[in-house]
This record gives structure tokens, C-alpha cells and sequence, in this order.
């Protein structure tokens, strides 16, 4: 799911800076510092849309730098439990599909994928269904439930799991 928060915090505008419009060299910073980032809070945060910065700053001694308050919006992926998403197959490989839910990838165990077993044929890169035959394989496209979303851990990337196993979900035919 995408959402929009409206953070407040404190920028640190560098004296290489002074002189510029404060609000341009605000979002040139903050982008610098959330964009593409994983937040524990806010997910993946994927831009920042606008900022608002308090003219009047504070130095500190020993920093030639000012800092400000800053009201800023920024735009966020947040994979929710339950949450049905629609994404294109990755990739394929004996342990389930790889699906591409735009900004991150989401993991469909092999056990999660259909009713039927599943055999990995490695030649084609695709998983085949041993009674009906149905192939899955890159470029599917595929409709999920999210079942586990990991919390955001420094050094370690969110993972997404998701299942098709029920009625509705599945290969987009």
C-alpha cells in the first residue's frame, strides 16, 4: 500500500548552502538523506513531495552549519497483512516465485503456490503442476494475498511473503 505522512523534523543546512532558496536546498537534502530508504515507521520511503522549512535556523558552536525546523511529506510503500497485491513474476526457482510488487519483491513458497505439487524444471525456469500442467514462470502475471512482512532492521532488507493458495488468487490467465 502507498501512503503519504507529513514528517517534522530538523535539517542541517551546511554554509555552502547559505544564499540559496531554503526551501529547494531542504528537499535537495531530504531526499539526499529518506529517499530510497527503508524507514521501521514510515516503510520504504520511495521520494520526497514537499517541504516546508522555518526561516529563522540555529548554529551551534563548533558547526558552521544552521539548523532548522521542517515540515516535509514524503511518499511510502507499507506492504499490510492481508493485503492483496498484483505483481509480475521474477524469477523462478526451486524454492517458489520471486514477485515484483513494484518497489520491493515478494516471496511465494513453492507450498504456497498452488493445491497441486509443484515440480522445478530448471531448463525452463519455471514451476509445473504435475496433474494439470499449469506453468508459472518469469513475466507471470500474478494476484497475492501478503501473509508475513518482516520489520525493518538495520542492515537487513524487508521481506515480503505472500501466498496464492486460495480461491480468486493465482496466475492473471
Amino acid at each position: 500500500m502507498y501512503k503519504v505522512f507529513k514528517v517534522r523534523g530538523i535539517i542541517r543546512i551546511p554554509p555552502e548552502y547559505f544564499g540559496q532558496p531554503l526551501d529547494q536546498i531542504a528537499m535537495k537534502l531530504l531526499r539526499e538523506q529518506y529517499q530510497e530508504k527503508l524507514h521501521k515507521d514510515l516503510g520504504l520511503i520511495l521520494g520526497v513531495l514537499s517541504a516546508k522549512v522555518s526561516e529563522e535556523g540555529v548554529i551551534v558552536f563548533g558547526d558552521g552549519a544552521t539548523y532548522h525546523s521542517v515540515e516535509f511529506e514524503v511518499l511510502s510503500f507499507v506492504p499490510v497483512n492481508q493485503e492483496i497485491v498484483y505483481g509480475i513474476v521474477s524469477g523462478v526457482d526451486n524454492i517458489g516465485l520471486y514477485v515484483n510488487l513494484g518497489p520491493l519483491d515478494g516471496l511465494v513458497h513453492i507450498s504456497q503456490i498452488s493445491d497441486e505439487p509443484l515440480k522445478y524444471d530448471p531448463a525452463r525456469g519455471a514451476l509445473i503442476g504435475e496433474r494439470t500442467k499449469k506453468i508459472f514462470q518469469k513475466g507471470d502475471k500474478v494476484k497475492a494475498r501478503i501473509i508475513s512482512v518482516s520489520s525493518v532492521t538495520s542492515g537487513r532488507p524487508m521481506r515480503i511473503v505472500l501466498t496464492m493458495r486460495q480461491p480468486t488468487l493465482g496466475k492473471i490467465e
